[in-house]
């Protein structure tokens, strides 16, 4: 059956939504400012840019890049920090229209777990987003992600610490993506997010330079959809829980193809960058063709 003409969701985790669109994390900070413009009605989640233990001024410019077909960045995870998160954001977002999933990045198995006990202790968010794509410090610096066997010490890690809901975001850059899904949810996730930025890199041919200070970046664009749909479908057909596709949405036809792949909720990230209003245009968008089914 075709979950689309099945109807849109109009509740995830337990929680009432709108819609199925949601804001990818690094995209829109903690929503503060989306909110302050009126632009979260149609919103069903909102997820945070990262919170990492410390403070973190990220990656030395240039670190973003507009190819012309889709934005190359290497921003690093700059965030205020745990404390500054704990002592100014949560507190200033208790009052957001709509519900609010901090994804946090750490780079240990202890700091995850770690992290999310002291979030515990503040805010009335609804859940985590796991970032697994950072690297693993304690395995040489290889991203979680890659390793189904981390991506399971992690979520336990912070199954042990929380009764939210988790998600696990993981990486394409890597490793079997199928198999890391299993081993979230064998270990306690409620959900997985389908997928972070590819990597990629744009030189200047004058110089032979990479445009971004660090070289390679995250790349995100609405030609990588189906790439992203494939991986939606693989990892749809192999878990139980629910899957929330990220990356390659423009249109509102993105959001339905990727529904009708297998996910329960759709992110959207890059679009959102260029019109903050395009959550509520993807809203309209998808009621006037769903009309005509």
């Amino acid at each position: 059956m075709n979950p689309v003409t099945e109807g849109l969701p109009d509740s995830f985790w337990g929680i009432p939504v709108p819609g199925p669109v949601a804001l990818a994390s690094g995209t829109c900070g903690f929503g503060l400012e989306l909110d302050a413009m009126g632009l979260l009605e149609d919103v069903a989640l909102v997820f945070s840019k990262a919170v990492t233990p410390e403070p973190r001024d990220g990656n030395a410019p240039p670190r973003i890049h507009d190819t012309g077909y889709g934005l190359l960045n290497s921003i690093g995870l700059a965030n205020p920090g745990l404390d500054r998160v704990l002592s100014e954001v949560l507190p200033a977002a208790a009052g957001l229209s709509r519900p609010l999933v901090l994804n946090v990045a750490c780079e240990s198995v202890s700091s995850f777990g770690s992290t999310v006990a002291a979030l515990e202790a503040g805010g009335s968010h609804a859940g985590y987003e796991v970032n697994v794509s950072c690297p693993n410090v304690e395995a040489g610096g290889m991203a979680f992600g890659v390793d189904p066997a981390a991506v399971a010490s992690v979520t336990r890690a912070v199954r042990l610490e929380t009764r939210r809901p988790i998600t696990v975001k993981l990486t394409p850059n890597g490793g079997d993506m199928v198999s890391a899904a299993k081993a979230a949810e064998d270990s306690g996730a409620d959900a997985v997010t389908v997928c972070n930025t590819f990597l990629g890199m744009k030189l200047d041919w004058r110089t032979g330079r990479p445009v971004l200070a660090r070289g390679v970046g995250g790349y995100s664009s609405p030609a990588l959809l189906p790439l992203v749909v494939a991986r939606v479908w693989q990892v749809g057909r192999a878990v139980r829980i629910p899957v929330i596709a990220s990356g390659g949405v423009w249109e509102p036809g993105d959001v339905l193809e990727l529904l009708a792949a297998g996910a329960s909720l759709v992110q959207v990230g890059t679009g959102l960058l260029r019109r903050p209003s395009l959550p509520s245009e993807l809203a309209a968008g998808i009621r006037e063709l769903l009309c005509g089914t």
